[in-house]
């Protein structure tokens, strides 16, 4: 049910107003009268008003002072004006005041009644506004509170190859990291990926809202018997980890429902689409080849958003590691280190150092797999750290199967020196291209300032847009959504200065459907309204 505030100096105009219009058949409970502005601030200050209808020309403080009051002690009150004079500078005034409509006397009400319930369509989004406000300070207010879990580090650390639990060392990592999953247990990787926020949304902003989206699919994709997590792994990527007695005891339908109920809720609650690439229930130690083409299946789809992809069955491509480990040395996160600074030689020599000395007499077979899927493992964590693509690097060559690889020492260091230099080789055309890449976005932002999106400039450039994201945020520092913001800032402050188009004008002119957006989001960018940076700076200019 809404409230009403009806506001006019001559009591007979009210009286019009108040049975002008069937009220209560429009969803109103209340309805409130004052005959001027201190009155009407009264009823504001002591009950949510949720419709102002208001005279301009009133003894004292006029209508439009009154409103310029009301936006901002009763922000969520939307007004509509009423004047018995046609002037121009008022209806000026009422749209730079961000006012709802501005309706001459005497009025005629079935007209009058279309007005007022286009104006109940911008209560419910002001009220949709204030609910999603408080939600999100709620969920700000959570994420400051929370610091980095023990658990969250453990699963980044086994994606990352930084630790493997095999069965004797399990309860050694799991006190280390004080996490409780028992050994038995299957893990489940469905990778959530954000496709695109259907509002403009700042860096911080977003950092909550992906709070907000790892609550509710703890909450929503887990099923009750079920324990799981939902983790972000050192890339920013999204996964929510369920964890099964059984690899077969799910139903892929419940699951696809879940996730369809969890894109749906997050839609209407959070602004944004998202996908669930769901993948394959494994061995917690065998996770890694899962979360990996997970990764893969993510960016190869820049067609359908919103969807249910489920990861193909494990064709042996990406065995597991071999359960048991030798004690043979190697650094992994130093050859990473190596390769991200370019040093292509220096993380050759380290490999083939493994093969000299005492060492080598101990080589075995089971030695050449468990170093193979090491550096497979290595070169994904260094790709995928740099926004690539190991689809793209490795392609289908048979040269990287396993069979071919580890039949003997000197197939592996073959194999290993070409492994290294592909790699090699792959950033420094990556790393070319991610610039030209960088380039073509920024070109493409400021010919299309009015329309521009997240999703249609990852159609211009062919790729998945939370992809385009990562990457983009990696390459400049700054995100996508916040590089689009600031130029249509740039672009409205040089039509501020050097031209005398309207504020409203400019607004339509950026893409901006709502004047009042446009306001808040100039003044929150530039420190003050674009009506008071006209007057700054184009006498300057």
């Amino acid at each position: 049910m809404y409230r009403l505030l009806i506001v006019d100096d001559e009591i007979y105009a009210v009286q019009a107003v108040q049975v002008g219009i069937d009220w209560e058949s429009l969803g109103f409970s209340d309805v409130y009268c004052a005959y001027d502005a201190e009155e009407a601030k009264g009823f504001l200050l002591q009950h949510p008003i949720d419709l102002m209808i208001c005279d301009i020309e009133m003894p004292g403080s006029s209508g439009v002072e009154l409103l310029e009051w009301t936006n901002e002690h009763s922000p969520a009150t939307v007004t509509i004006m009423l004047t018995a004079h046609a002037d121009f500078n008022y209806a000026r005034q009422v749209v730079q005041l961000s006012g709802f409509d501005y309706v001459l006397k005497p009025i005629r009400y079935e007209q009058f009644r279309t007005i007022v319930e286009r104006a109940l369509t911008e209560v419910e989004n002001n009220k949709e506004a204030k609910r999603f406000e408080e939600m999100y300070k709620t969920y700000a207010k959570l994420q400051e509170s929370q610091k980095p879990l023990l658990k969250e580090l453990f699963w980044q650390d086994l994606l990352s190859k930084r630790i493997h639990p095999y069965p004797e060392q399990w309860d050694e990592i799991m006190n280390k990291y004080q996490v409780r999953i028992a050994k038995d247990r299957y893990v489940m990787p469905i990778l959530l990926s954000v496709e695109h926020w259907d509002r403009e949304f700042t860096e911080r902003d977003e950092e909550i809202l992906i709070y907000a989206l790892r609550n509710a699919a703890s909450e929503l994709l887990r099923p009750r018997e079920v324990e799981g997590d939902v983790i972000e792994d050192r890339n920013g990527i999204l996964f929510a980890l369920l964890y099964w007695p059984d690899p077969k005891a799910y139903s892929q339908d419940e699951l696809k429902e879940a996730c369809q109920r969890y894109i749906r809720a997050c839609s209407r609650y959070f602004y944004c689409s998202l996908s669930c690439y769901i993948g394959e229930a494994v061995p917690i130690p065998d996770i890694s080849p899962v979360y990996h083409r997970l990764i893969e299946l993510e960016q190869s789809n820049i067609v359908n958003t919103g969807q249910v992809l489920f990861l193909k069955v494990n064709d042996g491509a990406d065995a597991p590691l071999p359960r048991k480990m030798t004690s043979f040395a190697f650094d992994p996160a130093e050859w990473t280190l190596h390769l991200e600074a370019g040093r292509t030689e220096a993380v050759i020599r380290q490999i083939e150092e493994l093969f000299r000395g005492d060492a080598a007499s101990g080589m075995s077979s089971e030695t050449l797999d468990a170093l193979y899927h090491t550096l497979l493992g290595f070169v994904y964590q260094t790709v995928h750290h740099k926004g690539g693509s190991v689809k793209q690097l490795l392609g289908n060559s048979k040269w990287t199967e396993a069979a071919a690889a580890t039949r003997s020492v000197t197939q592996f260091l073959a194999w290993t020196r070409k492994l290294i230099l592909s790699t090699a080789e792959y950033f420094d055309k990556t790393r070319t291209e991610s610039s030209a890449l960088v380039e073509k976005v920024n070109a493409y932002v400021e010919s299309n300032l009015q329309s521009v999106t997240r999703e249609e400039l990852a159609s211009a450039v062919y790729l998945n847009s939370a992809y385009l994201s990562r990457l983009y945020k990696r390459e400049t520092g700054m995100s996508l959504m916040d590089y689009i913001i600031s130029m249509k800032m740039n672009r409205a402050k040089q039509m501020l200065t050097k031209s005398n188009m309207k504020v409203s004008d400019i607004c339509d002119s950026l893409g901006y459907e709502n004047l009042s957006h446009f306001a808040k989001t100039f003044k929150k960018q530039v420190g003050i309204t674009p009506q008071d940076f006209r007057k700054r700076y184009q006498a300057i200019g």
